[in-house]
């Protein structure tokens, strides 16, 4: 995305979207009350015609739909010859608007990481012998493969001979090799390094080959943590969210300052204890005064999203863990 304008001071931002992961992040700023403008068509009060023109709602729903980001509220700007009452903004690539929000500091951060993020699709392939599983990894989320049935099967057993298997996998990352940025093949034992070998060389120049001590879906938990994703992309957030986890689940494990429950993070916060906040993101949106009690002590807050394992771990602890300054 484009900064095209901001001033913190008055917590506005004139934006413009450049791609569909934009969308995706721009779902995560903006949150209930904020206002946002932009250019959409709205029926006139005769209800004879649509007019087009910039219009301002007060955010109470945001959804991302598709290739659109959907933006439903109160109109608190129009012009006089259209009716008011409520109306959805749709939000879409190349389009640009404004936005009004009292920006938290994370916010702001967030904001401005947003317009330096670069798009990126990784291609994880986790293989052992006679067995493939296929995950899809961009800034917006992880998707698991095997749940598609055309042109990619995601989950793929060779019941047929060693042989066919790896020459029908070569096929499908060769083809789907073409579109993404990388690949990444994983697994345990050596039938990646023989897959690997297969490849076109075009290919095997953006493949990264990666152990792991077991397949599915524990098998990509496991090459993310051991860095291959850090590997191929710089700044990736699935990489920044986990490693944020695995050093909390590190401390807790070990009886260290850490502690979780978005109660329990309250009472911390007024004693000034929490150094890091990791929190997921329906919780932020629902714990602000949380969020700035935090940030006013100086700690630092990190959302969270649960497209990924151990996101899905905050979520169940509660949504909000901490990362303590000192234990009480």
């Amino acid at each position: 995305m484009k900064l095209l304008k901001t001033n913190r001071g008055d917590g506005y931002a004139r934006i413009r979207v450049e791609n569909e992961d934009d969308l995706w992040q721009l779902e995560g700023i903006i949150g209930k009350g904020d206002r946002v403008r932009a250019l959409t068509q709205r029926t006139k009060i005769d209800g004879r015609e649509k007019k087009t023109l910039n219009l301002t709602v007060r955010a109470e729903k945001i959804e991302l739909q598709n290739d659109r980001l959907r933006v439903t509220g109160e109109i608190q700007q129009a012009g006089e010859e259209v009716e008011h009452g409520y109306h959805t903004l749709n939000i879409e690539d190349d389009d640009e608007f404004e936005l009004w929000k009292d920006f938290s500091d994370s916010e702001w951060e967030h904001l401005k990481e947003a317009e330096a993020k670069q798009s990126y699709e990784v291609l994880f392939c986790i293989v052992e012998s006679g067995q493939a599983d296929l995950y899809l990894v961009r800034e917006s989320g992880v998707q698991d493969l095997s749940k598609l049935s055309e042109n990619v099967p995601g989950k793929m057993y060779g019941d047929q001979k060693e042989g066919s298997f790896r020459n029908e996998l070569k096929q499908v990352l060769e083809r789907s090799g073409k579109e993404v940025d990388n690949l990444v093949l994983a697994g345990p034992g050596f039938e990646k390094q023989k897959i690997y070998d297969l490849l076109k060389q075009e290919i095997q120049q953006k493949t990264l080959v990666q152990d792991t001590s077991v397949t599915g879906q524990t098998g990509f938990q496991e090459a993310v943590k051991r860095g291959a994703l850090k590997q191929v992309v710089e700044g990736s957030r699935i990489e920044e969210e986990t490693n944020d986890l695995e050093e909390f689940f590190d401390e807790l494990r070990g009886d260290g300052n850490a502690d979780y429950g978005v109660e329990r993070i309250k009472e911390l916060a007024e004693m000034g204890a929490v150094e890091k906040l990791l929190i997921t993101v329906p919780t932020f949106r629902d714990n602000q005064e949380l969020v700035k009690k935090v940030e006013q002590a100086g700690g630092s807050v990190k959302r969270v999203h649960t497209d990924h394992e151990p996101g899905e771990r905050l979520e169940n602890l509660g949504g909000a863990a901490a990362l303590l300054r000192f234990k009480p």
